[in-house]
């Protein structure tokens, strides 16, 4: 059995042979839209934390260069150590561009007057015209103040002369870039640039690379693909600019077209965890116990209703199998394994420790962790559920012994449901099926060793997986 979740690996001649989650379509489709589409422009693949963007921009990357685009991919979230983004860029491109200026030498000492112009950008940094683009959205006002009296303040001829060689670096520094993607007026090489994680930057650099594309690199022929996640970006925004502050129209400025990554079918997600993690050869080897034999389904629909209840993540799907993945190669094959109790609780667990503390304690009852089942599943699911009734029936089951009953007034709600004639037909049978499976247990001593189950899900704790 496989240990932990593996990295999609996206190969530059199949970039598709991984493809779990079926987007294959979704990136031809843009991929052709990018080839089509005019320059300079900047798009944004946006989706939340763990959706998937780094692999959906990194078979994006491959389709493209697989149709003789040029293109370059980097992570900004890799780069935010350094002063500048322009810095970043320069350095990521600079094989690229010398890719297109061999053999070519004026072209070649273009592109190195280009470098030089950046490094002087880099060391003076941008003018106030520059800054004043952003008017509208930043104080501009302000700005122009500040600026002005900077330039009152001296009015020397060597200040309006570094400020002309700003301007005129920034020029150089465009001019070269467009005169090397130009061989001539009817022939422009596209360069796609690919920035990864731009969101869990630090909200200065992120904010300071938007400013550089948008006004530094507005250059025909430069296509930039930002992944993102527009509302965690926004976030950084407002540290910046002030809680107040309009941030999405903000962002709308530097973005010229943005792509939602479609959602993914959670059934095939699943089904996929189940295979890379070898679920299926290890349930079937605990068939031959009757008391197993059910394990393999209740498992996987248990867990695909909380999922879905608590809108998980692909991220955080892979990374609860993996936990209960742990668990399970710590169960001999012939110990009850719990599922449905152990994927409810190692959820619980992750989202709210001192609840799971509560409940796992011996002298707890389990009113308090249904009613927060009952908070993430509406009443319409959970009555046309069997798998919630399966989820609370084990709750109160796990809390019953041969010396001292700990379901406390659960099982009791719902043996009064039965008995009441103008009860919710739906709610009738939603009680009928947790009183059953609830009495289950309540002739077998340890049926539900809730102690051991705790111990492994605690163990599995103990574990951290590299480069999570």
């Amino acid at each position: 059995m496989e240990f932990k979740a593996k990295k999609v690996i996206v190969e530059q001649a199949t970039p598709f042979t991984n493809d779990k989650l079926n987007r294959k379509s979704n990136v031809d489709n843009v991929s052709l839209l990018l080839r089509n589409i005019s320059s300079p422009i900047v798009m944004s693949i946006n989706a939340p934390w763990g959706h998937g963007k780094t692999t959906f921009l990194e078979m994006l990357n491959a389709n493209l260069k697989n149709n003789s685009c040029k293109s370059i991919y980097f992570s900004a979230w890799e780069t935010d150590f350094v002063s500048d983004p322009l810095l970043a860029f320069l350095g990521e491109i600079n094989q690229e561009m010398q890719a297109l200026v061999d053999g070519d030498k004026d072209k070649s000492v273009v592109w190195e007057n280009t470098k030089k112009a950046g490094k002087h950008i880099l060391r003076k940094g941008i003018p106030a015209l520059i800054k004043v683009g952003t008017a509208g959205v930043i104080d501009a006002e302000k700005i122009i103040e500040d600026e002005s009296s900077k330039l009152m303040e001296g009015l020397s001829k060597d200040f309006i002369d570094e400020y002309s060689k700003n301007k005129n670096a920034i020029e150089q520094f465009k001019n070269g870039i467009s005169s090397i993607l130009n061989d001539d007026e009817s022939s422009l090489t596209k360069l796609y640039i690919f920035i990864d994680e731009l969101d869990r930057c630090r909200p200065t650099y992120a904010i300071e690379l938007l400013e550089r594309i948008k006004h530094l690199l507005d250059i025909e022929g430069l296509v930039f693909v930002l992944a993102l996640d527009k509302i965690q970006l926004s976030h950084s925004v407002k540290a910046v600019y002030g809680a107040d502050f309009e941030s999405i129209g903000y962002l709308r400025r530097f973005i010229d077209i943005e792509y939602n990554l479609p959602e993914t079918d959670l059934d095939d997600f699943i089904e996929e965890q189940y295979r890379h993690f070898g679920f299926y050869d290890f349930f079937q080897s605990r068939t031959k116990y009757s008391a197993f034999q059910y394990e393999k389904d209740h498992l996987k629909n248990v867990f695909k209703l909380l999922a879905s209840a608590r809108n998980l993540s692909l991220r955080e799907v892979e990374q609860l199998f993996s936990k209960i993945n742990l668990v399970i190669l710590s169960t001999k094959e012939n110990i009850h394994l719990y599922p449905v109790l152990m994927a409810f609780l190692i959820i619980v667990k992750d989202v709210d420790r001192q609840l799971y503390n509560r409940y796992v304690s011996d002298n707890s009852t389990p009113e308090e962790i249904i009613e927060y089942l009952y908070s993430i599943v509406p009443n319409k699911v959970r009555f046309d559920s069997y798998d919630c009734a399966l989820i609370e029936g084990y709750l109160i089951g796990a809390k019953y012994d041969d010396y001292e009953n700990k379901q406390g007034d659960s099982l009791e709600m719902h043996k009064r449901n039965l008995a009441v004639d103008d009860c919710d037909p739906q709610q009738v049978k939603y009680s009928e099926n947790v009183v059953r499976i609830a009495k289950s247990f309540a002739g077998y001593r340890n049926e539900i060793s809730l102690s051991s189950l705790k111990q492994r899900i605690e163990m599995s704790e103990s574990f951290k997986f590299a480069g999570n």
